[in-house]
């Protein structure tokens, strides 16, 4: 969140099928972690139609409006990919980080070697935030993934690969 953002709350809100869905951040306290909303409203919109009004917001609701929770994270915190490209990008890590995990085996060490190898791809293909979509994809903070990107590489080092060496900042 930009310093203006950081000194008043935030308040983002989107309409979606009938519903009205309002984030809200109260306070970041300086953080440049990214960070969920301290407060998320749905409610149906004033011309929902009978059918949405007789159903209310359900669990299917509930799912849906996850992905509008992204968008309006993304949008909160100024990253550079909002919409439909982020949301896109963040499926692909977590596709990717899946098909890296089943392919070494559940048991086997190498969640930061395959973080290594997401970041080195979306820096490859010139993302402009690879961490930041690192952090929104497995919901942990920039810091920790610096650390785990570290260990991949110090790990990469000694067992005589190398990594790309791209540097995160």
């Amino acid at each position: 969140m930009s310093q203006e953002n950081r000194d008043r709350a935030v308040e983002l809100s989107r309409e979606d099928e009938g519903y009205v869905i309002t984030a809200r951040w109260y306070s970041d306290g300086g953080s440049h972690e990214i960070s969920g909303p301290d407060e998320v409203v749905i409610h149906l919109a004033d011309d929902a139609a009978p059918e949405i009004r007789q159903w209310g917001v359900t669990s299917a609701v509930l799912h849906r409006m996850g992905r509008q929770v992204d968008d309006m994270v993304a949008e909160a915190h100024e990253m550079p990919s909002v919409g439909a490209h982020q949301v896109m990008v963040r499926r692909y890590v977590e596709g990717r980080l899946a098909e890296l995990a089943k392919a070494r085996g559940t048991t086997a060490d190498g969640f930061e070697s395959d973080l290594l190898a997401v970041f080195e791809d979306l820096t490859g293909r010139g993302h402009a935030d690879p961490l930041g979509v690192l952090a929104m994809a497995t919901s942990r903070p920039r810091t920790d993934l610096d650390h785990l990107l570290d260990v991949a590489r110090q790990r990469n080092d000694h067992d005589g690969r190398r990594s790309s060496g791209a540097v995160v900042t």
